[in-house]
């Protein structure tokens, strides 16, 4: 990857480090996301020998303070400072699952070298809360707020096929359309039933679930964390969250495939 040409030759940033890929004998690649010029690829040199003093601060999920330099093909990190190691959170597969969820979610949805001061910080405070042990509930606040602040935030008060205002228990979901449709309209779409609309599939949402994303969206996590979600909303909402991620995706999230797997355990 070519570096930023509006980058000086030495530069200083902060981030969050998403993953690393060995390059050559002693190398490493890692994808950072930054504050300042959102995901970039950078090379750490002889981060794999065991005497290396940078590889300790450049693991993933690690908030971290870096230098680089340009190259000519790939930045080079030549310094990095540990902000914030989120050892709790590493210390366990299923933080180390749900941190994982977290960046490849940014990663994915955040286009290349293009800052989103928001996002960052979205980020930063959930590895910060789940380090302090929250679970599954902030993944899912997270993902609502990582779709809202790159805009694609689901339509969840009016019908996104005719505009008129969605009425209670009288809707369905539809990923490929981005938000509820409305009884009437689902069923207009397909003459055998409401299961899709304009090649679109279309997902059964409750009321319940329907007001637990409205609410979502519009509040603090802080406000969210004391709310009831039983288990049979909880996989309602894993279920219509994840299917329009994996739509827009056009695959899962594979972190939280993981994590799925690692929840159904004993």
């Amino acid at each position: 990857m070519q570096s930023h040409p509006d980058k000086p030759r030495t530069y200083k940033t902060e981030g969050v480090v998403i993953r690393h890929s060995s390059s050559g004998e002693d190398d490493r690649v890692l994808a950072i996301y930054t504050i300042d010029y959102g995901t970039i690829h950078v090379v750490g040199r002889s981060l794999r020998r065991a005497k290396s003093k940078l590889a300790g601060h450049l693991e993933p999920l690690s908030h971290v303070a870096i230098q680089l330099i340009r190259g000519k093909g790939i930045d080079i990190v030549t310094g990095a400072d540990t902000l914030h190691g989120h050892t709790s959170l590493r210390n366990s597969l299923e933080g180390i699952a749900r941190g994982l969820v977290c960046v490849e979610m940014v990663e994915a949805f955040a286009p290349e070298e293009h800052p989103n001061p928001e996002l960052y910080q979205l980020l930063l405070d959930t590895l910060e809360q789940l380090n302090g042990g929250e679970a599954d509930r902030l993944l899912w606040y997270f993902a609502f707020h990582v779709l809202r602040v790159t805009g694609y935030m689901p339509e969840l008060q009016q019908c996104v096929v005719c505009s008129n205002a969605i009425q209670p228990d009288e809707h369905m979901f539809s990923p490929g359309l981005g938000g509820v449709v409305c009884t009437d309209c689902a069923r207009d779409g397909d003459p055998a039933g409401p299961h899709e609309r304009a090649g679109a599939p279309l997902l059964s949402l409750s009321l319940n679930s329907l007001k637990v994303m409205r609410f979502f969206r519009d509040n603090s996590y802080d406000a969210v964390r004391g709310l009831n979600v039983g288990s049979e909303l909880a996989g309602e909402l894993q279920r219509v969250l994840g299917g329009y991620i994996h739509y827009l995706l056009e695959r899962e999230v594979r972190s939280s495939t993981f994590l799925a797997g690692l929840s159904r355990g004993p």
